[in-house]
C-alpha cells in the first residue's frame, strides 16, 4: 500500500520537476548530430559519447518534450528497482526467496530515496549506466554457477561470457567507472571458480564482447568524422578538466552531500560491514545458495564506492546508485537472511521480531527527512496534473534555485521578440543553457558552458574569445546569482535595463558585462553584443570565485 501511494504522488512530481544542465546538454548534442553536425567538434565535451547516442535514441523513438525523456529516466530507475527487490533468489533455511514483504520494501526504500534526490539526480549518466550494470551482474551470477557445473560446455562459457561483455561495454561507452565495479565481480567470479580453463574460455567471452562494442562505438567515431575532434578532446583539453575535479574535492563537501541523501545514507553504516563480511565468507563451505547473490552484490558495492569517492568528481548524481546498493545490501542484512558468520557457527539473525518495529522506524525517518514526501513539495501535486510543468511549478519543485524559471521567463520573452537566428545568442552561464531549447535556438559557439569551460580550459580562452568574437551573435545572456552575486544584491527591481547599484564596478570591463545592458529580469541580464568578447573572466576573476552554486553539481 505504501508503495502505490508513494508512486502516486510522487510520479506526477518527478515529470514535473525540471531538467538540469546537463540533460539540456545532451539534447543539444543529440540534435547537433541528427542533423548532420559532428560531436566534440561542433560542442565541447569531455565525456564519452554513449549518454548522447541514448540521448539519440530517446528522442527519435519518443520525441523531445521533457515528459519524454523524465518517463524513461523513471522507466530505468523502476527496471533498476525491480532487479535490486528480486536479486536474492531463494533461501536454504525457508525453502523460498525472501518473502513479498521485504522485496516490497527494498522497492519502496529504493524509489523513496530516487523521488527525493535533486533534480541534479535526474536523467543522469550514473543512474543510466546503473542499468546495463545490474543486468550484465544478473548474467555474470549465472556464469559462475556455469563455470561451476562440469556439465556446462565451454560454448555456452564463452557465448554466455560475450553477451555479458557486450553489456558491460554499453555502459562504458556511458561512463567507463563501470569498469571497476565490473572488474570486482569478474575477480569474484575467478575466486570461487577453481577450473583455469573455464576462467580462461568466460574472459574470452566478456573481452570478446567488450572489443565489439568498443569496435562498433569507435567506427561510428570514424566514420562520422568524430575521431579527431574526440582525440584531441581527450588528449588535450581532458587533463585540465579533470585536474580541476581533484581540486574541488573536499570534506566539506562530501559532508554536505551526504547530508542531502539522509538518511537514507544511513545505510551505509550497514552496508559497509555486511559487504566485507560477505566478501570474507565467500569461499567458505556453506548450504547457503544465496551466498553468491550476497558476495556478487557486496564485490560491486565496494567497488562503486572506490570508482565514486576515488576517481569522480564530488557530484550528488555519481552516488546515486551506490546508495540504492548500500539499501538493499542493509534490508537484506536487517531482514536476518544475510550470513555473518565468518570462523564460528554463530549466526547474526535480527529475528522477525525485531523487522517490523525496525521497519517502521525506517518509515518514519523517510517521512520525516526525505524531500519526496516534504509538505512544501507535495503541494504542488494538484498543480502538477491540471497545469503541468510550468515556471511556477519547477520553481515551488527544484530544490536548488537555479535556474529561477519566475525570473527567467521574462527574459525569454524578451529574447523570442528578437526573431534571433541559430548562433545569435550566447549564453554565459550554465544553468542558463535551456534557453537554447526553450527558444529553439543553436549556440553562438561550440563553448556551451561558457562560463565553466572559461574556467576550467584555462589555457584555450584565447580561442574561446576568437571563437565567440567570430560567431556574430549579438546578445548574451547572463546570471548574476551564478556569477557570485546575492539575491539580496541584485534585489533592486527598478533599474529594468541596467546592472543593480551594487554590481562591482571593477567587473565592469569584463565579459559579459563590458556589454550594454538592454534587459533585466532579476538575476538574468541580456547584454546586447558591442565589441570583442575579451577580457574574458580575467585571472579568475573575484566575481567568478564567490560564486555561490549548490555544493556538488557540475558548474563547480
Amino acid at each position: 500500500m505504501l508503495l502505490g501511494l508513494l508512486l502516486i504522488v510522487s510520479v506526477p512530481l518527478m515529470l514535473c520537476m525540471p531538467l538540469t544542465a546537463d540533460p539540456a546538454l545532451y539534447d543539444l548534442q543529440a540534435e547537433t548530430v541528427l542533423e548532420g553536425g559532428v560531436l566534440y567538434r561542433d560542442i565541447v565535451e569531455p565525456n564519452l559519447p554513449g549518454i548522447v547516442w541514448a540521448h539519440i535514441a530517446v528522442r527519435s523513438l519518443f520525441g523531445w518534450s521533457e515528459y519524454a525523456l523524465k518517463s524513461v529516466d523513471l522507466a530505468i530507475v523502476g527496471l533498476i528497482s525491480l532487479i535490486l527487490c528480486l536479486w536474492y533468489r531463494s533461501d536454504s533455511r525457508t525453502g523460498s526467496g525472501p518473502p513479498m514483504s521485504e522485496r516490497a520494501f527494498v522497492a519502496l526504500m529504493l524509489l523513496w530515496f530516487y523521488f527525493g534526490t535533486s533534480e541534479w539526480c535526474h536523467c543522469q549518466r550514473d543512474t543510466w549506466m546503473f542499468l546495463p550494470a545490474l543486468l550484465a551482474l544478473l548474467l555474470r551470477r549465472r556464469q559462475i554457477e556455469r563455470q561451476q557445473d562440469p556439465t556446462a560446455s565451454a560454448a555456452s562459457i564463452f557465448g554466455w561470457g560475450f553477451l555479458e561483455g557486450l553489456i558491460w561495454a554499453v555502459g562504458f561507452w556511458i561512463k567507463p567507472f563501470i569498469a571497476i565495479p565490473a572488474l570486482a565481480a569478474i575477480v569474484l567470479g575467478w575466486i570461487l571458480v577453481r577450473d583455469r580453463s573455464r576462467i580462461l574460455t568466460d574472459i574470452t567471452g566478456v573481452v570478446s564482447g567488450g572489443l565489439l562494442i568498443g569496435g562498433l562505438g569507435t567506427g561510428w567515431l570514424i566514420t562520422s568524422g568524430t575521431w579527431p575532434h574526440f582525440w584531441e578532446m581527450a588528449i588535450e583539453w581532458n587533463p585540465t578538466y579533470f585536474e580541476v575535479g581533484r581540486e574541488r574535492w573536499t570534506w566539506d563537501r562530501l559532508w554536505r552531500q551526504q547530508l542531502r541523501f539522509y538518511p537514507f545514507t544511513l545505510a551505509h553504516l550497514i552496508a559497509l560491514p555486511v559487504a566485507v563480511v560477505a566478501l570474507i565468507n565467500c569461499r567458505r563451505p556453506s548450504d547457503e545458495k544465496d551466498r553468491l547473490s550476497d558476495s556478487l552484490l557486496a564485490a560491486v558495492y565496494l567497488g562503486w564506492l572506490f570508482q565514486t569517492f576515488f576517481l569522480q568528481h564530488l557530484f550528488d548524481y555519481i552516488h546515486v546508485p551506490e546508495v540504492m546498493l548500500a539499501l538493499t545490501l542493509a534490508i537484506r542484512a536487517v531482514s536476518g537472511s544475510l550470513d555473518f558468520r565468518i570462523v564460528s557457527q554463530n549466526q547474526f539473525n535480527t529475528g522477525t521480531c525485531m523487522r517490523a518495529p525496525l521497519a517502521g522506524i525506517c518509515v518514519l525517518l523517510a517521512l520525516a527527512f526525505s524531500p519526496a514526501t516534504d509538505w512544501s513539495r507535495l503541494q504542488h501535486w494538484q498543480a502538477c496534473l491540471s497545469e503541468g510543468s510550468t515556471p511556477a511549478v519547477k520553481t515551488g519543485l527544484q530544490h536548488f534555485p537555479l535556474p529561477d524559471w519566475n525570473e527567467l521567463q521574462p527574459a525569454l520573452d524578451f529574447l523570442s521578440q528578437q526573431e534571433l537566428k541559430d548562433g545569435e545568442l550566447t549564453v554565459h552561464n550554465v544553468y542558463v543553457v535551456h534557453a537554447y531549447r526553450e527558444l529553439d535556438l543553436r549556440p553562438s559557439t561550440r563553448f556551451v558552458y561558457l562560463d565553466v569551460l572559461t574556467r576550467v580550459f584555462r589555457d584555450h580562452q584565447e580561442e574561446i574569445v576568437e571563437s565567440l568574437d567570430r560567431s556574430g551573435h549579438r546578445f548574451i545572456l547572463s546570471s548574476l546569482l551564478e556569477n557570485g552575486m546575492t539575491p539580496e544584491q541584485y534585489a533592486d527591481r527598478t533599474a529594468a535595463h541596467a546592472l543593480p547599484d551594487t554590481f562591482p564596478r571593477e567587473h565592469l570591463e569584463e565579459f559579459p558585462y563590458q556589454h550594454p545592458v538592454v534587459f533585466r529580469s532579476g538575476q538574468y541580464v541580456i547584454h546586447e553584443v558591442n565589441g570583442s568578447a575579451a577580457p574574458l573572466n580575467p585571472a579568475f576573476s573575484p566575481l567568478a570565485s564567490i560564486s555561490r552554486q549548490p555544493s556538488g553539481q557540475a558548474v563547480e
